[in-house]
């Protein structure tokens, strides 16, 4: 069985019943990692920052330094100096200094959000913390709607709430009560530092609490509807009627599988067998640092 991934109330009035919460659906989506072609090895990715490389100099006699760009000052094997003209030197006719990527440690990052093109306002998560809600471990209900006023476009992420043992008379009574009259409780809860609006309905003798999106996230439908058709003849509509009666069912979901997942998960199982490991995993460079090193002990 699924572990819980919330424990709490459902709080209306003055009636309180625990539950917990379990994930009432999975995507079964199938995931890749990237791996390198010739080494089989997974290839990450790593939080960097593109800043202005300097112009590399290298030491020369006594001491003194001199500019990577001037190769005819120093002899270097061939090969490597063309290595060098290639990686160190500007395009011709360019004076612009090619961005250099540089690894930025997790602390460094802060949250950044883009209020005209390249330009950022930065909240550190000290102060993201302060504006998080309060943790409860309460469904706390605000009102009963009819379950037909709710459209389904306002629906997210489904989880089943089960009672804790005891409880499960007033947990009852509550499915019971709410089939009936037909109603869904609108409630708002915590989940993981962030605050839900969230509808409980009955499903079989269990509730169900689905996330819900806020009215300022449905989408307008402004300019996207047709106009109705004022030509319309009663033997059309007859006919349209007659065609949606003659395919109607039951809904089956199984019925609907994801046959691009079948396919996909077929054709990995039929090479599992020749699945090959990764190779020694030998740790990268900087690039232009590392190559600076190779030439200087190369003089």
């Amino acid at each position: 069985m699924a572990r819980a991934v919330w424990s709490g109330t459902i709080s209306f009035g003055l009636v309180s019943v625990p539950v917990r919460l379990y994930p009432a659906t999975r995507r079964k989506d199938v995931r890749f990692h990237e791996i390198d072609r010739s080494s089989g090895q997974r290839v990450r990715h790593q939080k960097v920052v593109e800043m202005a490389a300097p112009t590399p100099t290298l030491p020369r006699d006594g001491g003194r330094e001199i500019s990577a760009r001037r190769e005819d000052d120093v002899q270097l094997p061939q090969g490597l100096a063309q290595m060098g003209r290639e990686v160190l030197q500007p395009p011709r006719g360019s004076e612009a200094i090619r961005p250099v990527p540089q690894p930025v440690a997790a602390s460094d990052v802060v949250k950044g959000f883009e209020v005209a093109r390249d330009r950022y306002v930065t909240v550190d998560r000290e102060e993201l913390e302060e504006l998080a809600p309060e943790r409860t471990r309460a469904i706390d209900v605000e009102q009963f709607v009819d379950a037909s006023a709710v459209d389904p476009i306002y629906f997210d992420v489904s989880y089943y709430a089960v009672p804790d043992r005891g409880y499960e008379r007033a947990y009852g009574l509550l499915v019971d009560a709410m089939r009936e009259t037909r109603k869904v409780a609108i409630c708002w809860f915590v989940l993981r530092r962030k605050r839900y609006l969230a509808a409980l309905r009955p499903q079989g003798r269990l509730m169900v609490l689905t996330t819900m999106f806020h009215a300022d996230e449905i989408l307008p439908t402004a300019g996207l509807e047709p106009a109705r058709p004022a030509d319309l003849r009663k033997n059309e509509r007859e006919m349209a009627s007659l065609l949606i009666n003659t395919l109607s069912g039951p809904f089956e979901p199984e019925r609907y599988p994801d046959e691009y997942r079948q396919k996909l998960n077929a054709l990995i199982e039929g090479r599992a067998a020749s699945a090959r490991p990764a190779g020694i995993e030998v740790p990268a460079g900087t690039g232009v640092q590392d190559l600076m090193s190779a030439l200087r002990a190369s003089v």
